[in-house]
């Protein structure tokens, strides 16, 4: 015989399962400061990528000016305010990639162990099913 509450909780479990369970799994495989880092590392490699991109779009947009002052420029202090820029961006993107990282970490942890509960209260149906017959 069919078990209500058994279906009710598999539909859930399954459901779970198919809509968030696999990126779940992947980010649980993981303990929370590895995840983090790894996210954090890979957003700074990204904010690097990206500063370099807005560097050379802004030498390539103001190619004709930059050569004509090429003498004129204080390229000591250009490059020390661009690392300057550079730090301060880096430092902005980790923080913030760190805190959503966390956040996501946590969230998932909850998520699963909502989960885990759910296949425990399952074995326990089961168990009591089997008793019951």
């Amino acid at each position: 015989m069919v078990n209500r509450d058994r279906v009710i909780l598999m539909t859930k479990m399954s459901a779970f399962r198919q809509r968030e369970g696999k990126k779940s799994a992947a980010i649980n495989q993981y303990f929370r400061s590895d995840y983090v880092g790894y996210q954090v590392l890979k957003s700074v490699i990204s904010a690097t990528i990206v500063y370099m991109i807005l560097i050379a779009t802004y030498v390539l947009f103001h190619f004709e000016e930059l050569m004509q002052n090429i003498y004129n420029l204080n390229l000591m202090g250009m490059a020390r305010r661009l690392l300057v820029y550079y730090i301060l961006l880096i430092g902005v993107y980790a923080i913030v990639s760190y805190v959503i990282y966390s956040l996501r970490y946590t969230k998932m942890r909850g998520r699963m162990k909502t989960y885990y509960n759910d296949l425990k209260r399952l074995a326990k149906l089961y168990e009591k099913g089997q008793q019951d017959t």
